[in-house]
């Protein structure tokens, strides 16, 4: 319990102090074309940063690895959590919800399940938002034509993994990363 409280402490401080700077904008640019960079760059620093931390452990994680696609694996990392572009927390608002998903998973799910109806509450749609970003995403990168593999791994992103794909199962290991 108190090695979780200081994970998410440590977590919530990387959020607070994240960063974006050149070096990690020019990392995308590299990565990802215009309409994907624009998506990208419109989620607050914090999640910004967190998709170049975990576009690049994944680099690391897969440096041995002769089969997979190494650009392929970096955009991923980076577009994982494009969903979250659908509406903006803050990194307060995105604690609180963490908080409520941990400590009383059934409001979490009835919240998250007020907030389906994009016309809903602001506050209801926050949890839609949180927990079905793998989907949201899924659904934004086809608008703009990305390729089907990265789509139909975002949009396995919101479940727990228990896919084969070696892909998923490097970003599951390292998106819990700060």
């Amino acid at each position: 319990m108190l090695d979780r409280l200081l994970y998410r402490a440590k977590q919530f401080w990387f959020a607070m102090s994240a960063r974006m700077n050149e070096e990690n904008r020019s990392f995308v640019h590299q990565y990802l074309n215009i309409k994907e960079a624009a998506l990208f760059f419109s989620l607050p620093d914090y999640e910004q940063k967190h998709g170049v931390v975990v576009a690049k452990r994944m680099m690391r994680e897969a440096a041995d690895m002769k089969t997979i696609d190494k650009r392929k694996l970096v955009r991923l990392g980076l577009l994982h959590d494009i969903g979250k572009t659908a509406i903006r927390l803050t990194i307060l608002s995105k604690s609180l919800l963490v908080i409520i998903h941990r400590a009383i998973p059934p409001l979490y799910e009835l919240f998250a399940k007020l907030g389906k109806d994009e016309k809903s509450r602001k506050f209801f749609r926050r949890f839609y938002v949180h927990k079905h970003h793998g989907a949201i995403g899924a659904d934004i990168l086809k608008k703009i034509n990305e390729q089907s593999d990265i789509i139909n791994e975002v949009l396995s992103h919101d479940r727990p993994c228990t896919s084969h794909d070696m892909y998923m199962r490097l970003l599951d290991k390292v998106d819990s990363t700060y």
